[in-house]
């Protein structure tokens, strides 16, 4: 007798091809039988419902939020069986004496109580492991991260003994289980690295075939250059190329159809011979870190700094006319474009726009922002805005691309307690249930079998994750059964921490973890490691 049935329901088997009818029987972790399947100590009755691989994202911080939240509430609720993390330059993991307090200050800032006790990347994952999660998890090793493992803070000069050392990192990462390295290129302390030190270090990476995943320089004015500079670091290193969340930011002094033409950069150097491609994101808004609007000059001095130059009234006068980087519209004065994810300071504004702020504080936006900036004080590098980033039409032709896997960009969450509390974003809480709902089912930008392709299949190929994405024998039984035609998100920006509907059950390693919308409590996600 087999372990679990389900029944008669429309499967969308992750391959792209069209949908079709059958049962799927499951023994231990894996699918073991489609079509006619055998009596089962559990029946899952799949009449009028849709079966799919569970979700991957290509794109996740959860590995900010799992050790508060082990049981991964938002992820698993809509779906997502696995997460690729460590992204935008900053991972948990390697770790010196130095960058602990890095680590344990971005941890603490999502609600975690525990001591940072792991150094190496394989003490990391043991410690995953340890612990225990509801979904699985597979690991990018952080550029940020490594500079500040080697004690690289700013701008200063990188010596050749600190390139070595982020090496040594890199190589005993990558035995360890590592998939690549990220970059976040955007933020401190990457921004201030040279193409010559990560064409340098990269290099550690293609010795294992790895992967190199990067939040990009520029999207805006300079997002030639930077994809420029994305594809020659790729091609230094003879690494596979994932460029994340490759958009344009709308009315940020971007050239004249600059998403088409950075594009067509990637696909020259596709044609080539490069292995590149790019994921993208559901949603008109972003997440983004306060500081990032602030000069480089400011940053490179430090939170403490940062705090007191956004509380000094001078300074202040002069900061408004230049933050004119990162978020550009902002500068414009398009504060309406803006929303404060969370401040320990100022809870009661979470999830609120700006000129609702102004509101309620009596000042300008300006004012309101670095009243908040000065308030966290050593905490300001941790503080999070949302921002309405894309027009419609750019996030279609975004997400119809076929070089584009579908991710998010979130993390996971909770709907209750104190990490739910800090979580004023939608996209913990529904980001792939937008891609069904809004882009399948109302916009028709994809089809049902080509939006789980892209959130499957492709993502598994993508990164080198063995036996999962795909509905097939011998697979991973990793799976949600879900309502096409209902599943819907309840979550709003006023009210983020609501989890979806339409949802039948989800799947991990053979077990249900969710079912009915309840999760089980069960844990029995798997860290995956890069394979040979």
């Amino acid at each position: 007798m087999i372990d679990i049935a389900i029944r008669g329901a429309q499967i969308v088997d992750g391959s792209g091809r069209e949908r079709f009818v059958a049962d799927v029987g499951i023994v231990g972790d894996k699918i073991t039988q489609i079509g006619s399947v055998a009596q089962a100590k559990v029946e899952l009755d799949g009449t009028g419902l849709t079966l799919s691989p569970g979700f991957i994202d290509p794109h996740s911080h959860s590995d900010f939020t799992f050790h508060t939240n082990p049981d991964n509430e938002s992820s698993v609720h809509q779906g997502v069986t696995t997460e690729i993390v460590g992204n935008c330059g900053f991972s948990s993991a390697p770790l010196s004496e130095v960058s602990v307090p890095f680590t344990e200050k971005r941890l603490k800032n999502y609600a975690y109580t525990g001591e940072v006790t792991w150094r190496t990347f394989g003490e990391y994952l043991s410690e995953v492991e340890r612990m225990k999660t509801s979904t699985n998890f597979a690991f990018l090793i952080g550029h940020n991260s490594l500079r500040l493992a080697a004690g690289i803070m700013g701008e200063e000069k990188v010596s050749d003994d600190q390139l070595k050392g982020m090496k040594n990192f890199i190589e005993d990462s990558m035995e360890a289980g590592a998939l690549g390295l990220s970059s976040g290129l955007e933020f401190a302390p990457g921004s201030y690295s040279t193409s010559a030190e990560l064409k340098d270090i990269i290099t550690a990476v293609g010795k294992y075939d790895g992967i190199y995943a990067s939040h990009v320089r520029n999207r805006d004015s300079e997002i030639f250059d930077a994809i420029n500079e994305f594809v020659d670091i790729t091609r230094a290193g003879g690494v596979r190329g994932q460029i994340s969340h490759f958009n344009v930011r709308h009315d940020s002094n971007a050239p004249q159809n600059a998403w088409r033409r950075a594009v067509d950069i990637m696909e020259n150097a596709q044609k080539a011979g490069l292995d590149i491609t790019a994921d993208t994101t559901p949603f008109r808004e972003g997440i983004g870190a306060m500081y990032a609007i602030l000069p480089r000059s400011l940053v490179n001095e430090g939170a403490k700094a940062i705090a007191a130059a956004c509380a000094d009234p001078a300074t202040r006068r002069e900061l408004r006319t230049q933050c004119d980087r990162y978020w550009r519209f902002i500068h414009k004065g398009q504060w309406h474009r803006v929303y404060l994810e969370g401040s320990p300071n100022f809870p009661e504004l979470q999830g609120l726009s700006f000129p609702a702020i102004s509101e309620i504080l009596g000042k300008d936006e300006w004012d309101c922002y670095f009243d908040i900036m000065a308030a966290a004080g050593d905490q300001c590098l941790n503080l999070i805005m949302v921002g309405e980033l894309f027009t419609d039409e750019h996030l279609k032709e975004m997400i119809s691309h076929p070089d584009f896997s579908l991710g998010v960009d979130g993390y996971t969450s909770t709907d209750h307690g104190a990490l739910s509390e800090v979580t004023s974003s939608q996209h913990p809480y529904c980001g792939h249930i937008e891609y069904l709902a809004h882009h399948v089912r109302e916009l028709g930008t994809l089809t049902l079998e080509t939006a789980i392709h892209k959130m499957t299949k492709k993502v598994a190929e993508r990164f080198n994750i063995q036996k999962r994405g795909e509905i097939k024998e011998g697979y991973f039984a990793d799976l949600v059964l879900f309502n096409a035609d209902t599943v819907d998100s309840r979550s709003t920006i006023a009210k983020p921490q609501v989890y979806p509907d339409g949802i039948t059950a989800v799947l991990v390693n053979g077990e249900i973890v969710v079912q009915n919308g309840a999760h089980k409590g069960k844990r029995p996600g798997q860290v995956i490691r890069r394979t040979a």
